[in-house]
């Protein structure tokens, strides 16, 4: 399995800098459309048993920026981590890794799940 990086509203220049440096990884990297946002999230990453007729009710997409990491070990995302600070790509704080987990959610409900935490991390550091 390929590792490979979902990325969630980044159809601009920051997107294409995480293209770049994926295809100089060897890391796929696949956009997911808003269209795609009710689907389980196993769908999405091509998961072998999640069906594309599977999927939840979006009333609202969201639009903050997000990644899903799948097939990463932790040399693997350190690398790519410190190879996306190097490049000097601004942050984006919503960002997981695939887990047995989140594969049964929808990229909504795994949006605000990140949302929360990210909350929490922001109150915990003032």
């Amino acid at each position: 399995m390929k590792p490979t990086i979902y990325l969630y509203n980044l159809r601009n220049d920051k997107g294409r800098q995480i293209e770049m440096l994926c295809l100089s990884a060897n890391i796929g990297c696949r956009h997911v459309n808003t269209d795609e946002y009710g689907k389980r999230i196993g769908y999405i990453a091509d998961i072998e048993g999640f069906d594309a007729t599977d999927k939840m009710p979006v009333t609202q997409p969201f639009t903050d920026e997000m990644l899903i990491f799948k097939g990463f070990d932790q040399e693997l995302l350190t690398n790519f981590l410190a190879m996306y600070r190097t490049a000097g790509i601004a942050t984006i704080p919503l960002k997981a890794g695939l887990t047995p987990t989140n594969i049964q959610w929808c990229s909504v409900e795994l949006h605000a799940e990140l949302q929360q935490e990210h909350q929490e991390f922001l109150k915990q550091k003032k």
